[in-house]
């Protein structure tokens, strides 16, 4: 059995990072004992996304279900995910993720879809997990990860940590982020990083006899 995963997400960071981390969360954390797929991300803005009369989200929703209908239309005994990501930026969590979960699940209330919200943006668990990414990729030698990963702006730590070993140095989105998802520490930002174990627990939760 192989279970299929279409992501939605909103920005170049997920669209270019989401396979990857789906991959070692399922292999590296879950152990999965089955194949996981991840389709071509389906991307739309964040505005669009989270805006309450729900037309663009559902519209993505039928998007990525298009993708999982035709690949499961070859594989009779695979499973599908709808795996919606989004940043919460200025929004609680709380409250964003359970709306724009009941609006998908209007869209598509035969699929399997799952609604995972970031504390603030991607590059946060980028931050969580940063113990094992000392000397990665132009950070510094002697990286101290902040107390607080989930509260600051992800992405301008990045670049100040970045800048401080290069003051040209500048926070690539796509490369940089594909390469510290490549090398973070997993362990590590889930135990620091709720939102992150909301990722680990929702993938945990489709594994086919086991639970993590």
């Amino acid at each position: 059995m192989t279970l299929y995963v279409a992501p939605i997400v909103e920005g170049q960071t997920e669209a270019g990072c989401v396979e990857r981390l789906l991959q070692r969360v399922w292999t590296e954390l879950l152990a999965g004992p089955v194949r996981l797929q991840v389709l071509a991300p389906s991307r739309g803005q964040r505005d669009a996304l989270t805006n309450p009369t729900g037309t663009a989200l559902a519209d993505k929703i039928e998007e990525a279900h298009a993708k999982l209908r035709q690949r499961l239309s070859r594989d009779p005994t695979g499973k599908g995910l709808l795996l919606l990501l989004l940043d919460a930026e200025g929004d609680p969590p709380c409250q964003l993720a359970p709306r724009l979960l009941q609006t998908a699940r209007l869209a598509r209330s035969d699929a399997d879809i799952a609604c995972v919200v970031a504390r603030r943006m991607f590059e946060n668990w980028i931050v969580a997990g940063a113990s094992t990414l000392a000397g990665v990729n132009g950070l510094p030698d002697a990286l101290q990860p902040p107390d607080n990963p989930e509260d600051l702006n992800g992405a301008a730590w990045l670049k100040q940590q970045l800048r401080s070993r290069n003051r040209k140095r500048k926070y690539a989105k796509t490369v940089d982020a594909e390469e510290f998802v490549r090398q973070m520490s997993l362990e590590q930002c889930r135990a620091r990083s709720p939102s992150f174990d909301k990722l680990c627990r929702e993938l945990a939760s489709r594994l086919p006899s086991s639970e993590v």
